[in-house]
């Protein structure tokens, strides 16, 4: 059991995100869009996944307890701790702050930030904790690492089941591209040059490459190989679609096309990122539990450590069958070199889809049970560093 202090409720026992600017109704369109608004924080997700918690306010307070901040997007230009209204409880160690974070950013940059507004604010060192979804904070002093995207995915998609019955093979391989990058545009074109997508679902959604990225950082070096940048950029203005879902759709996790993960023999997943903010880190999102779930084997063009972090859960990765030394990589282009040779052992394995079957079953059972424990263990944490 852990107590949160919130500033206001919206509920009875629904605190109104801290530092939240404007005022929405919980559980509306609005309440689910403060991303969107200055400064980005938004409700705490971690309370969607236990009711193992404590909702307190100012004149209800009687013990230590977290003042949570559910960020959206981390901001370097916003002092978080100046804005908090209750400062002098946690200078007193009375409060101790709780970032939550879903994404991938570097922890090491996010950890300097608050330590220099830590020490602007004479506050106590260990008056924070922030949990990140990169691997890499469970490294750092006052962080947690915590995969928040798991357990996020199961929630949306509880209502939806995966199916029982084997469907027959027709494809090779499932890649989706659902926001155009261009790391990603870069592996596809390369995965097509090679004839290694023949017989495959492909998804590269858009003829425009996402907006907030960058030709000039792209994590693999293109220009290693004649002509890979001249058919990234040709990929780029590709359009390639495997089912009729719209960009709405592809992005409501609350219903997938199953089809992508029955109908083919392994998922090729291309991760949120590949170089994960240049933290050496792995991030794991939906796009990796989807055909684990679904009952899919599956390879991870993702940052280092990505296998790594499954095995850690409980996962397994299919080691018996494939070879899977690429996620130990950290140059990126050599990662995608060692992966691209994975998946051309795949190919020539024609065992390979019924030589996974156990560890696919085992990863289902996995999925299913893992929400409590890890959960709870994340709890006991934070309530130890209470004391």
């Amino acid at each position: 059991m852990i107590t949160v202090y919130y500033d206001k409720l919206a509920l009875r026992n629904v605190g109104y995100p801290n530092l939240a600017q404007g005022t929405s109704r919980p559980y509306t369109e609005a309440w689910h869009m403060f991303d969107h608004q200055y400064p980005r924080v938004v409700p705490l997700r971690l309370l969607m996944y236990t009711s193992n918690y404590k909702i307190t306010t100012i004149d209800r307070i009687d013990s230590r307890a977290w003042y949570p901040i559910g960020i959206g997007w981390f901001d370097f230009n916003f002092d978080y701790f100046e804005n908090i209204p209750c400062l002098e409880l946690i200078k007193n160690n009375q409060l101790r702050v709780l970032f939550y974070y879903h994404e991938g950013d570097n922890p090491y940059n996010i950890k300097q930030r608050l330590d220099q507004l830590v020490i602007k604010h004479t506050l106590p060192s260990n008056c924070y904790t922030f949990i990140s979804a990169n691997t890499q904070a469970q490294s750092l002093e006052n962080f947690i690492y915590f995969p928040d995207h798991e357990f996020f995915f199961k929630h949306v998609n509880r209502h939806q089941s995966a199916p029982t019955d084997k469907k027959e093979m027709h494809y090779n391989f499932t890649v989706l591209n659902r926001l155009p990058k261009w790391w990603r545009a870069s592996i596809l074109a390369d995965l097509l040059q090679q004839g290694l997508l023949n017989n495959s679902l492909i998804s590269f959604n858009t003829g425009n490459i996402d907006v907030d990225d960058d030709e000039d950082n792209n994590p693999i070096e293109v220009d290693c190989i004649p002509g890979w940048r001249n058919n990234t950029r040709d990929m780029c203005h590709s359009r390639l679609i495997c089912d009729h879902m719209n960009s709405i759709e592809q992005n409501n996790h609350h219903v997938v096309n199953v089809d992508l993960y029955s109908h083919s023999r392994c998922s090729i997943v291309l991760e949120t990122h590949f170089d994960v903010d240049q933290s050496g880190g792995a991030f794991l999102t939906e796009k990796t539990f989807k055909p684990i779930k679904y009952g899919q084997p599956f390879v991870i063009a993702g940052g280092p450590g990505s296998l790594q972090a499954l095995r850690d859960m409980g996962y397994r990765v299919f080691d018996d069958v494939i070879d899977n030394q690429y996620d130990t990589i950290h140059d990126n282009t050599q990662r995608y070199f060692a992966l691209r040779n994975t998946i051309k052992q795949i190919l020539k394995n024609q065992d390979f889809y019924s030589m996974c079957q156990n560890d696919v079953a085992h990863n289902q059972q996995i999925f299913e049970e893992r929400q409590s424990i890890p959960v709870n263990n994340l709890l006991k944490e934070l309530q130890c560093r209470l004391q």
